[in-house]
């Protein structure tokens, strides 16, 4: 599996993801991938299950506490810690707010196009995105340096996406999340390690955690997450974000630049 659908899937949110990529690229190679491929016929299967409620969803919300690792001076890895919200339409609406130790950020997406707006620089940016959520993940790369909330979860189709380059699937047993029963599946590709914990009622995720075995220090990145609403109505406004009030409008990259 590629940075773009398991790594960049939350950095949006929680900050720091081009750099912490680009001192992945910079560091050790990526370990060989294990020479025998081993998918628990059950833990794909709950795996399916996730992927297919979460591509049926027309809308979902979500909240969720997340825990990050970066390198910091030095080059030991400190933990960072944020609170994100995150709106999704399919197929051509995305929003997502992150609060926390980072530096409050939001960024919408609604079919024409993507905004970004951080409150502590006051910068504001805009600028044309393709009409479907597919389309546009790769284009905020390339307009913004941008990594998306979710995409994982929001793409057309997620399990194919989860499971590009996958080769291991463990389904590990049982948990309580919230006071819910949940399955822990473990996935790995040579250069990840990705593991969901999903609700057996709702078929939904309630953690999430990555590992990057191909960064030299192997950062982890947990996400926790909570008040899933899946198909409730969305306004328009949800995935609108005009101009505050006291914001400098500045060009689209350099507004997304500021967040990182």
């Amino acid at each position: 599996m590629k940075l773009i659908t398991w790594i960049t899937a939350l950095f949006l949110l929680v900050g720091e993801g081009a750099a912490l990529a680009q001192q992945s690229q910079a560091g050790a190679s990526p370990p060989a991938a294990s020479a025998v491929s081993v998918k628990d016929p059950a833990a794909m299967a709950l795996l399916k299950r996730m992927c297919d409620r979460l591509q049926t969803a027309k809308t979902f919300t979500v909240k969720g506490r997340a825990s990050l690792e970066l390198p910091v001076a030095g080059g030991d890895l400190a933990t960072f810690y944020t609170d994100v919200e995150t709106s999704a339409r399919r197929p051509d609406g995305l929003a997502g707010r992150r609060t926390g130790d980072l530096p409050e950020f939001r960024f919408v997406y609604d079919g024409k196009k993507m905004t970004v707006y951080e409150p502590g620089t006051g910068k504001w940016g805009t600028t044309s995105a393709p009409a479907t959520l597919d389309a546009m993940l790769p284009a905020a790369g390339e307009q913004g340096d941008l990594n998306l909330p979710f995409d994982e979860f929001v793409v057309a189709d997620p399990y194919a996406a989860i499971t590009k380059g996958l080769t291991d699937a463990v389904q590990v047993g049982t948990a309580t999340i919230q006071g819910k029963k949940v399955e822990h599946l473990v996935l790995s590709s040579a250069v990840l390690r990705l593991e969901y914990w999903i609700d057996t009622a709702t078929a939904l995720p309630m953690r999430s955690l990555v590992v990057y075995l191909d960064h030299p220090l192997q950062p982890h990145f947990s996400m926790e997450f909570s008040e899933w609403k899946v198909d409730s109505k969305l306004s328009d406004a949800t995935f609108a974000l005009p101009k505050p009030k006291g914001a400098t409008e500045v060009d689209f990259r350099e507004a997304a630049g500021a967040y990182r």
